[in-house]
């Protein structure tokens, strides 16, 4: 029965995203590498965003890392199943079932921020 209830619970509607759905986050680890190898952490914030339909995007709220940004989602992602990447010219984002990986690559730096996200 337990098994039955768990698996209900993965397939249910409440477990796929949609347009508008907003998720709030909690950033996990976030860390930067120089180009000369030193590893730089960074102090963890919160941060939200909105899935916006009209933008084919997701947009950020005013606050962390990712403040005020609005990135694509990339073709052939799936917001069934909560799992999708977005990018622009610079970063990319990977969001799988609540889980956010992003990293960003520069002459001078690279950056890496994971972070666990719910919606409400």
């Amino acid at each position: 029965m337990k098994k039955l209830l768990i698996t209900l619970l993965l397939v249910s509607p409440f477990s796929f995203a949609d347009w508008g759905d907003v998720y709030y986050c909690q950033e996990t680890s976030y860390a930067i590498t120089g180009h000369d190898g030193e590893l730089k952490e960074v102090e963890l914030s919160k941060f939200q965003f909105k899935l916006d339909e009209t933008k084919n995007a997701m947009v950020f709220g005013s606050s962390g890392t990712l403040a005020e940004k609005v990135v694509p989602l990339r073709e052939g992602s799936k917001l069934t199943g909560e799992w999708w990447t977005a990018e622009d010219d610079s970063f990319r984002i990977y969001f799988i079932r609540g889980k956010l990986l992003f990293t960003i690559t520069g002459p001078l730096n690279a950056f890496m921020m994971s972070a666990d996200c719910d919606k409400f």
